[in-house]
């Protein structure tokens, strides 16, 4: 099957912005890039936010903003700031939070500008498992942050106010228990969305959580012109069920759940799709959260090391130029064909040991066969 694309209408429609305000951290989390960087990360500069918002206004459309990244953005000094600055420009703003700063004072404040969106990254919902990985918090009291936004969004804005709470949840072996509990914990905290997504291996010894071994290899299965599709309708998750289905699994066939295949985001980079950009704290513009900053991944046992990928600096150059820059357009459609070689299936030959080449001979780096991102595997919201 050949990989799915999606339609391309969106990829030269630049519709959401992560923006990395800051790439410091008031935790330290098992699973964080973070922990492996050796570059010292900044702050944003409030003036360099005013200038992005006025380089906006240049575009057909504002996009949605979203403070996200691999520091903590309500750390910032002048986070709040920048999300006035930033509604009363026009944008719909959300954020991804550890939640351990969303005291009173400034649940109060994002409720009153109209922040839109709140996710909070909740690796553990039992306080033993989330302590565990979120080396520096407790569950309860983010619970009880969390709970308090959620109260203060009813008082001051109604049962269908802004803003929408989510939760963001990274599986992995040692956490994978608390899975099921995620919904209940979600009606806790009147949350209306939770993302999973699996953990990035930035070490070795974090290769040993991962869910997915078994799923590196689909997408050969998906590929192969000597299989069958079988086409699944709901079942009741019972151990038989389940047992069947991960036989299945295993074989070479074609699984689709109502016709929703599982081999679909094979291939498949929804930021380029969905039309995103990523704008790091120094100003540099990346097209993926993927390649923002340099650094490690370890896939079957191998080093695969990301060089990070920059088309501009918005301090340099302003942000509608780089984004419709002869580059960043390359980039996308041949993101968008995806045509490199799958290499989280392989990992075997020396090409794997970064970033910039694969066994299909592309000319132009980076080279996108070895993204966990685009095999479905991990998501952000």
């Amino acid at each position: 099957m050949p990989a799915y694309n999606g339609t391309g209408q969106h990829i030269h429609h630049l519709n959401r912005l992560y923006i990395e305000i800051t790439g410091r951290c008031n935790l330290h989390c098992r699973m964080c890039l973070l922990n492996s960087l050796t570059a010292s990360l900044g702050l944003m500069p409030l003036a360099v936010f005013r200038d992005l918002l006025e380089q906006l206004e240049s575009l057909p459309q504002m996009p949605a903003l979203h403070f996200a990244g691999y520091g903590e953005p309500t750390s910032h000094p002048d986070f709040l700031e920048m999300v006035r600055l930033a509604k009363a420009a026009g944008a719909a703003v959300g954020i991804t939070t550890n939640g351990t700063l969303l005291s009173p004072t400034m649940n109060t404040a994002l409720v009153e500008l109209g922040i839109d969106r709140v996710v909070v990254s909740i690796d553990g919902a039992q306080p033993e498992h989330y302590q565990d990985i979120r080396l520096g918090a407790a569950l309860p009291q983010v619970i009880e942050n969390v709970q308090g936004l959620h109260r203060t969004r009813l008082r001051l804005r109604g049962r269908k106010g802004v803003p929408q709470i989510g939760l963001a949840f990274v599986a992995m072996q040692r956490n994978l228990e608390d899975l099921a509990l995620l919904p209940a914990l979600a009606t806790r905290l009147g949350a209306s969305e939770i993302i999973v997504s699996n953990v990035i291996p930035y070490t070795p010894e974090m290769e040993a959580e991962i869910l997915y071994e078994r799923s590196l290899t689909i997408v050969n299965k998906y590929r192969s012109p000597q299989r069958a599709d079988i086409s699944l309708p709901k079942m009741d998750v019972t151990p038989q069920v389940l047992g069947q289905f991960a036989a299945l699994y295993d074989s070479r066939a074609g699984i689709s759940l109502l016709d929703a295949g599982l081999g679909a985001r094979d291939s498949y980079c929804r930021f380029v799709e969905a039309g995103y950009a990523v704008i790091r704290s120094d100003g540099e513009v990346s097209p993926c959260l993927a390649l923002m900053h340099e650094h490690d991944e370890y896939i079957k046992g191998r080093q695969h090391h990301i060089q990070a990928y920059s088309l501009g600096n918005i301090q340099v150059t302003p942000l509608a130029d780089i984004w419709n820059s002869a580059d960043y357009v390359a980039f996308r459609e041949r993101v968008h064909t995806f045509e490199y070689s799958p290499c989280t299936s392989c990992a075997r030959c020396d090409y794997f040991s970064s970033n910039q080449a694969d066994c299909m001979e592309h000319e132009q780096s980076p080279v996108c066969g070895g993204c966990l991102w685009a095999r479905g595997l991990i998501q952000c919201p």
